[in-house]
């Protein structure tokens, strides 16, 4: 039963890492080397950025379903064992080894119990770990002004572009809304 457990945990470890690398705007490699023919027209080029948006969404919900699925799976392999393993023991007939085997059932979960808690904490202690680490990076990149490979990719978040005939904040204001690089503004 630790060993189903341990598996299940394993796959939530490895959702719990892809989710931050998705929060932390590092997706694997294997998401960003999906590309589509240029043909130079600003039009087809923001088409095709939107299609490839919306394929690498798809592709992060397949990807973050397919772990639910393994989690779901391992914990109807953890309940299968468990209840083989409470009918295999309660084949008892006195009162008193009733009432033992049920202290020993107790036992048991207890101890998975804790057994899984322990391991979930040492999960999220690794989940924030790599966290501060991808933001790090995240923001030594930045600084290193390296944001103009980053810009070739697709990001999957959306970005906000506002074009408007006129703006009335000054350059400092301008600058501080597009320093994410989330917020594109274009001046006509």
């Amino acid at each position: 039963m630790i060993l189903i457990r341990k598996k299940q945990l394993q796959v939530f470890q490895d959702m719990t890492m892809f989710e931050q690398q998705i929060l932390c705007h590092q997706l694997p490699h294997s998401f960003n080397n999906i590309k589509l023919p240029d043909n130079g027209k600003e039009s087809h080029v923001n088409t095709s950025n939107k299609m490839i948006q919306d394929f690498k969404r798809r592709m992060l919900n397949i990807e973050l379903e397919q772990y639910e699925v393994k989690i779901q799976q391992y914990e109807y392999q953890f309940e299968q064992e468990f209840l083989a393993f409470k009918s295999e023991t309660s084949k008892t007939n006195s009162s008193y080894q009733l009432n033992q085997l049920n202290m020993f059932m107790h036992f048991v979960k207890t101890y998975v119990y804790h057994h899984t808690k322990l391991l979930i904490h040492q999960i999220r202690y690794k989940e924030s770990c790599l966290h501060v680490k991808l933001l790090r990076h995240q923001n030594r990149r930045r600084l290193s002004h390296q944001t103009v490979e980053t810009n070739k990719m697709i990001d999957v978040y959306p970005q906000i572009i506002v074009d408007v005939p006129k703006v009335s904040l000054n350059r400092i204001q301008l600058e501080y809304l597009s320093r994410t690089g989330k917020l594109k503004i274009f001046l006509s």
